[in-house]
Order: structure tokens, then C-alpha cells, then sequence
């Protein structure tokens, strides 16, 4: 009890570093998941104002309300639970040491090394900052370049940073397409770390291009932008890349959201003359099988609408960021985080690594206001399923977009997804696999882990980008970048 009594002093300290840790990093994620709901309630509120939601309407949404929320509180109590188990054995492991003065942790040193690492969770911010310098895309920097610009995109350049690639005029040109909802900079996570699914190309000396969406804050042509538009001016993005390139169609790559919309522009045939090949990345080509969305109650577009100053309307990007962390609410409320985070820290040793200040910067800094035709397209999707016959329920140009045309236009498609996606399910995403059976058109690749994995992970051991490996399905397949450098073999 003597060894016990010395500690007190010191454990007292320890104890109130970690009390005090820990108020502020749930203080800072209660207040940023706060911000969120309250910005996203005025814009519902506004709209409840000019077109209010019927009865039945409001009891959808009340009853979606408390499902969320007994969810998100048993996923708390579940998690805290076990955090304060895990605490209270290694707590009383450190006690007997102390008493018995064993070998190992004391009470003092225990709760110290508890303190550090809340300590670590609590200025997390201050990593995420940080990162800023090494995470995403930076077009200003000498490893771009400005290859065309139209109403509504630009498109850049991305050059090799690996020593010693130059780039090879016997490969077909890459255009990457982001979604827009969350942004470009996913596809250059840490470009410096090898983990950047657009260098992932550029690197082995694949002509890669990314189509970025101008600031649609400042640009009148952005805010009005529908799906007919983005049609058009990605012919014109592919035009000037068989330009550039000595006449070679185009590889049209999209991600997420942008999957979906390549998909559109490729079946409505505006494209055959310069895109004859397809990659998507975790695209959600019929949304009905993402349950977590499409179980969503359906309100009209006015609840994501908010009016800029110069009167157009947008799709408000609070809302629907929200709207994708409602999905993920189990893992999304602020005790949950901060526990998650400090398991992350403990795991590794205090040095986590860039990849999670970098995830958080994206999921945290990347929100943007969509146009409302995009938006209402997307939120389409996900609330019609495809037709029996394979024709997608959004249309362009009032024509019907059908899967199976893909044979017809002679298009070939890599599809690759996730296997543990609870957004793009993998359903969801291979949908419209059964209209393309028997025409050798598709390959359709199960990768390992989340909804994100490949682009933060391209060079993972069990999936590599560039490799041939074993999916999760158990089958031999290839990388999207080895489908491309295969091309030209």
C-alpha cells in the first residue's frame, strides 16, 4: 500500500489529464456533428415553410428519426461498454503491479499512457491541418497540367511523381471521374505515400487525366449544370483527348457517383466516337439495393435546396453529407468516435500515420453544394430501380439508357466493387451485371474491404491495382491498372 500511496500524487494528475482530454475531444465531436444538424435544419426548415411535408410525410420521417436514434445509442452504449471493461482490466491489472510491485504497468504509468492518448485524440484537429500539404490533388504545383477547360470542369494533367516514368503514347488516355458530391481530392489520397488511385496510373505511364467541377460558389454555369450538360462537355473533354493523343478513344474511369454518371454518358451514345472502354469504382448502378439509402423517407427537393445570392438553386452539401453519415450512424455519433480514435491510437503505438488525419480532412473539409440536377438524378437512382429489360430509370436527352447497349456500342467495361460497402452494396453495384451476360463485354472484380479502400489502398498486398490477385470472391482476377496496361500488350 506504501507503493500505491507514492503514485497517488502523479495518478491524481494523470487522471485529470485524461478527464480533461477526453471532455474536449467529445466536446469538439459533439459540436461538429451539432453544426451539421442544425445548418441542415434551417435549409429543411425553409422548405417546410414554402412546401410543407403532408402528415403521413411527418410521421415517415419521425419514425426514421427515432430508428436513427436508437441506433446511434446502442451503438454508444455497446461501444462504451466495452471501453470501460478493456479500461477496468488493464487498470486493475496496473493496481495489483503496484501493490505487489510487479513487473509492468503501475496505476501511474498506466493512467499516464491513457492520458497521452486521449491527449492525441483531443488535438487530432491540429493533425488533420497538418495534412492539408499532403493530401489531394495540388493543381498549382509543377506535377499538373491544364489540358482543357469547359463551362463547367477543367482538366488537368496528372504527371508521373515516380522517378524515372515517362509518359507512354502507345497507352489510351484515362480520364478520371470524381463524384461530386465529396470531391476530387479522394482520388489523390496521399500522393506521396503511394496512396493516390489517379497516380496509382500516372505512375506507370498511363496518359491519366481528372475531370475537376469548378468552384460552384462562384460559377454561375456550375450551379446550373444537369446531367445533359455534363454529356456534352465530357464529349468535349474526350474530343481533345484523341486529339492530344493521335486519335486513341478515351478510357473513361468514375468513381462512386461519377461511375454512374460515365455510365449514362457512354449509353447515350454521344460518346461513340471517342470513349470505347469503361472503368467505374464502386459505382451504384441501382440504388434500391442500398438499403441504408434508399430506405430513407422521400421528400421533395425544396429539403436540400438552398438559394445563393444570385438566386440559383443548389443541392445543400451539410445535408446531404449528413444524409450519407445517417447511414453510417453507428460508427458516426461523437462518443463512438472518440473511442474509435482512441483504440486507433493505442493500436499504433501513438503514430497512426497520415491515413487518418487524411480521411477525416476529406470527410470533414470536402463538402460542396451540388447542382440540383445532378442531385435529383442521383437521388432518381436511388428510389427506381432499373427496368426489367435493363433500361436505367433517368434518362438523357429524352432518351431511355439501356445496360445492355454496352455490347451494341462496343464498349468494354471493368467494374470493380467493394465487398464490404454498406453505402454501394455489392448488389447495388453489380446490378446490372445480368443484362450483359454471355457478351463478353463486362469484368466484374469483388475487391477486399470498404466503399473506399481502393482509392485510399491501391497498392494493398491482397488487392494491388496494378496486380493480378484473388478477390474476395475467391476468383483470379486484375487490377483496373493492369486491365489498361493489358490493353496495349
Amino acid at each position: 500500500m506504501y507503493a500505491l500511496a507514492k503514485e497517488l500524487p502523479e495518478l491524481g494528475a494523470n487522471v485529470a489529464r485524461y478527464m480533461v482530454a477526453l471532455s474536449r475531444a467529445t466536446n469538439r465531436e459533439i459540436a461538429e456533428f451539432a453544426e451539421s444538424c442544425l445548418i441542415s435544419s434551417q435549409v429543411a426548415m425553409k422548405a417546410a415553410k414554402e412546401n410543407p411535408l403532408s402528415v403521413w410525410q411527418t410521421l415517415e420521417v419521425l419514425q426514421h428519426n427515432q430508428q436513427l436514434m436508437a441506433k446511434g445509442m446502442m451503438s454508444a452504449q455497446e461501444k462504451m461498454t466495452g471501453f470501460v471493461f478493456d479500461q477496468i482490466e488493464e487498470g486493475m491489472a496496473a493496481l495489483i503491479n503496484t501493490v505487489y510491485q510487479r513487473e509492468g504497468d503501475t496505476v501511474a504509468t498506466f493512467m499516464g499512457r491513457e492520458a497521452d492518448i486521449m491527449e492525441a485524440v483531443a488535438n487530432f484537429n491540429e493533425e488533420i491541418e497538418k495534412i492539408k500539404d499532403d493530401f489531394g490533388f495540388h493543381f498549382s504545383s509543377e506535377h499538373y497540367k491544364l489540358a482543357h477547360e469547359t463551362d463547367t470542369f477543367l482538366m488537368y494533367q496528372v504527371l508521373p511523381l515516380k522517378k524515372g516514368v515517362k509518359v507512354r503514347n502507345d497507352l489510351k488516355p484515362v480520364l478520371l471521374v470524381p463524384p461530386y458530391m465529396l470531391g476530387v481530392h479522394i482520388l489523390s489520397f496521399l500522393p506521396y505515400e503511394n496512396k493516390s488511385y489517379a497516380h496509382s496510373f500516372a505512375n506507370e505511364g498511363i496518359p491519366t487525366y481528372v475531370r475537376v467541377v469548378k468552384d460552384i460558389m462562384t460559377t454561375d454555369k456550375v450551379q446550373t449544370t444537369t446531367p445533359e450538360d455534363d454529356c456534352l462537355q465530357t464529349l468535349e473533354l474526350c474530343k481533345k483527348l484523341v486529339e492530344l493523343h493521335g486519335g486513341k478513344k478515351v478510357v473513361l474511369n468514375g468513381t462512386c457517383q461519377g461511375g454512374y454518371i460515365s455510365l449514362m454518358n457512354v449509353l447515350s451514345g454521344k460518346l461513340a466516337d471517342v470513349c470505347d472502354t469503361l472503368i467505374t469504382n464502386v459505382a451504384p448502378i441501382d440504388g434500391t439495393y442500398s438499403e441504408a439509402i434508399c430506405g430513407m423517407p422521400r421528400m421533395h427537393h425544396d429539403f436540400i435546396t438552398t438559394t445563393l445570392p444570385n438566386g440559383n438553386k443548389v443541392a445543400n452539401g451539410y445535408l446531404l453529407s449528413l444524409g450519407m453519415r445517417f447511414v453510417a450512424i453507428d460508427r458516426e455519433t461523437p462518443l463512438v468516435k472518440v473511442i474509435d480514435q482512441a483504440a486507433l491510437q493505442k493500436a499504433t503505438n501513438m503514430n497512426p500515420g497520415k491515413t487518418p488525419a487524411a480521411l477525416f480532412r476529406w470527410l470533414l473539409k470536402e463538402r460542396v453544394h451540388l447542382p440540383i440536377g445532378i442531385a435529383s438524378m442521383s437521388s432518381t437512382t436511388f428510389q427506381e430501380p432499373i427496368g426489367a429489360d435493363g433500361t436505367l430509370p433517368v434518362s438523357l436527352f429524352g432518351k431511355p439508357l439501356n445496360v445492355g447497349d454496352l455490347a451494341k456500342l462496343g464498349v468494354k467495361w471493368y467494374q470493380n466493387y467493394a465487398i464490404k460497402d454498406d453505402l454501394v452494396t455489392p448488389p447495388c453495384a453489380t446490378a446490372g451485371n445480368k443484362f450483359l451476360e454471355g457478351t463478353q463485354v463486362i469484368e466484374s472484380v469483388a475487391f477486399h474491404g470498404g466503399h473506399v479502400a481502393i482509392l485510399t489502398s491501391p497498392y494493398a498486398k491482397r488487392a494491388p491495382v496494378n496486380g493480378e490477385f484473388v478477390d474476395a470472391l475467391g476468383n483470379k482476377v486484375r487490377g483496373p491498372v493492369k486491365f489498361i496496361l493489358d490493353m496495349a500488350a
